[in-house]
């Protein structure tokens, strides 16, 4: 069953439900081959423990994985109520080791009236690892449709 969002509904301070995703260096793999990323930063352990990139005798995540975890919190909150991810800025904090767990959480941050179909909030989004340690921050924009017109959001976005 689909759940609906209404923008009136949103207060800012409201947490999104978080996600946790436990990684191995088996996620490393999957996601090099998803993104096409064959860095030995993230797959090759005899490079990585005499290179040491990072400063660290392990592979890492790619970054890219780590955003993807925080922006799961925004789409799994968004899309079952069609609403759009207009933007995201995402910075990286400390690289994603085998091993670990990767909790994400957002909080809403902002809530922006503009008009029917273009009303939009902001989240803040963080990931951090199982002792706390902050490892990525991000900010999202979701776009609410307007759902009294009719107006498909495509057309209300290009406007």
């Amino acid at each position: 069953m689909m759940r609906t969002v209404a923008f009136d509904s949103i207060t800012v301070g409201d947490a999104l439900e978080p996600v946790v995703r436990s990684v191995a260096q088996e996620t490393f793999w999957k996601f090099s081959v998803a993104s096409l990323d064959y860095n030995p930063v993230h797959n090759d352990r005899e490079w990585v423990k005499t290179a040491q990139p990072f400063g660290i005798d392990q592979t890492v995540g790619h970054g890219m994985m780590t955003i993807a975890f925080m922006m799961s919190v925004v789409s799994n909150w968004a899309y079952p109520s069609t609403l759009m991810i207009r933007k995201s800025e995402s910075k990286l904090i400390f690289p994603v080791l085998a091993g670990w767990t990767v909790t994400c959480t957002g909080i809403i941050s902002e809530k922006h009236v503009i008009c029917p179909g273009k009303n939009f909030v902001v989240i803040d989004l963080e990931a951090k690892n199982q002792d706390g340690q902050l490892l990525g921050v991000c900010k999202a924009e979701v776009v609410f449709p307007d759902r009294e017109s009719g107006i498909p959001l495509k057309k209300v976005w290009r406007e």
